[in-house]
């Protein structure tokens, strides 16, 4: 198994932001392995109160936006705010380009920002918002976004599907797993053992084409879990995902 564990050298301050930025593909680094597919980078995000990100524009990016304490508005060029929350997920499909402002005006949030390199450029920009009334679900799985066809709640241009759980101290699981799609099972919050290893906030793991072992928590966690096709066609022209 391969094990990415939170590290200070992954962070990085910006007046009231502090974000670690992680690229799933370092995980298998000492293999020569450079990326993980077209998963490339997850931002952990802290946004104090007040934060705010100037109205700016990506291009090409797939950008999932995934909230579990407090609160981000979404800004689009149009003016109309969108709260993200445990309760609301964002998919922002840049393509030619989206423009958005994002600030925390109420209370400090936590976040992942999660890069997809969408299979081709281009394309009209879109944003689409996922609404569940109790946030996470205790205990099951569920499918946030995956690529058209999938019946996901959020469409991906991108070989990719995204799953969150809140999971309960002393309870265990199975990361969703399909054949010939590899696991990222990042924890978000909490502490849980996998085959053995601790994992904690901020942790990562993955083992090629194997399903994972069983995920136990050793207290309440927030996990996600991504199934990425590793050989799927992917742009390099992403704004940020590209680089």
């Amino acid at each position: 198994m391969n094990i990415m564990r939170a590290s200070p050298s992954q962070l990085f301050e910006y007046g009231p932001f502090t974000i670690r930025r992680m690229r799933p593909g370092e995980i298998d680094a000492a293999r020569g392995d450079s990326a993980f597919g077209p998963l490339a980078i997850i931002d952990h995000m802290q946004m104090e109160s007040g934060a705010r990100i100037a109205m700016h524009q990506h291009l090409n990016d797939e950008i999932l936006h995934y909230v579990w304490r407090g609160s981000m508005v979404h800004e689009d060029d149009r003016g109309e705010r969108t709260p993200l929350s445990a309760k609301k997920a964002m998919l922002i499909s840049a393509g030619r380009g989206v423009w958005h402002e994002e600030s925390a005006p109420l209370v400090e949030t936590e976040m992942l920002q999660v890069f997809i390199r969408p299979e081709a450029a281009g394309g009209e920009g879109r944003t689409q918002f996922m609404t569940r009334p109790e946030g996470a679900v205790d205990g099951q799985w569920t499918l946030l976004a995956g690529p058209e066809g999938d019946a996901a709640p959020l469409t991906l241009r991108q070989q990719v599907r995204a799953w969150d759980i809140r999971l309960m101290a002393q309870s265990s699981v199975s990361a969703p797993y399909r054949a010939g799609l590899a696991q990222w099972l990042y924890v978000a919050e909490g502490s849980v053992t996998v085959g053995g290893e601790r994992l904690s906030k901020g942790d990562a793991i993955s083992n090629g084409l194997q399903a994972l072992p069983l995920i136990e928590a050793r207290r309440d966690a927030i996990l996600l879990c991504f199934q990425v096709d590793l050989a799927a066609s992917a742009t390099l022209a992403g704004q940020i995902s590209g680089q």
